[in-house]
């Protein structure tokens, strides 16, 4: 079975305790397996799985220098988002991801592993934007991603970062980051942006111009990707409680 049939069997079984919209967004992709408008190709996201348990070290104790080992729903999770194509066009389907976690359950490692994938072993000339309310939530991601970097090339044989971006020189792909605190957020040409602690991003003052300003940078991309993620925080009425109304 694939990982998120695998995910699902252990929902039916009991043997994961999930929510109902969880059990019914993982219902609706078990359905859409079968959906002649879908294609569903693993390749890719199976290089990226075996990518992060493999090459990815982590950066916090007690785990520091030991590889990510996913869980079910983290397998499930990337196989579902990169693996779903469009039938007609052969696109992939998903172009926006919403993860909520609890604080300190490796959300930032989680996504760093992609990121460091994307680095290393993505298509070359692509630029990738951890962006958040505030610069030190922006780090959080880029940072991980550049303790990565750093553990599988030590050396800076392939890729190398100065204060502002990650960047592998063979393959011209780019990290950076953005903000509130930005000041120029237009002219970015990215093709991925990771938003996190969206929980933070007050709509009514505004700020929601850097969820809007990565979308722009990614408007003339076949295959755009928004991952926005968070741990839900107190906020009211603001951009993400938006978000979790349409998913």
């Amino acid at each position: 079975m694939t990982y998120l049939e695998q995910y699902h069997e252990l929902i039916k079984n009991g043997e994961v305790i999930v929510g109902y919209w969880i059990r019914k967004a993982v219902e609706n992709l078990i359905e859409d397996l079968n959906n002649p408008a879908y294609i569903y190709n693993t390749i890719n996201a199976h290089k990226r799985i075996k990518f992060m348990e493999s090459c990815c070290l982590q950066s916090k104790q007690p785990y520091y220098m030991k590889p990510i080992a996913l869980m079910p729903w983290q397998k499930a999770w990337w196989e579902a988002l990169y693996s779903f194509e469009m039938a007609d066009t052969g696109l992939r389907r998903f172009t926006e991801g919403l993860l909520e976690i609890a604080r300190k359950n490796g959300k930032s490692t989680m996504l760093a592993a992609d990121g460091n994938y994307d680095l290393f072993v993505g298509e070359g000339g692509t630029d990738i934007c951890c962006a958040s309310n505030d610069d030190r939530q922006a780090r959080l991601i880029w940072n991980e991603i550049a303790g990565m970097r750093s553990r599988l090339d030590p050396r800076k044989v392939l890729t190398g970062q100065n204060l502002t971006e990650i960047k592998n020189r063979q393959k011209n792909i780019t990290v950076s980051r953005l903000s509130s605190k930005t000041q120029n957020k237009d002219g970015f040409n990215i093709s991925k942006t990771y938003l996190d602690e969206s929980h933070d991003i007050d709509e009514e003052n505004g700020q929601s111009e850097i969820a809007e300003a990565c979308w722009r940078g990614m408007s003339s991309k076949d295959e755009p990707l928004f991952l926005n993620s968070t741990t839900q925080g107190f906020n009211r009425d603001c951009y993400l409680d938006k978000k979790i109304s349409y998913c």
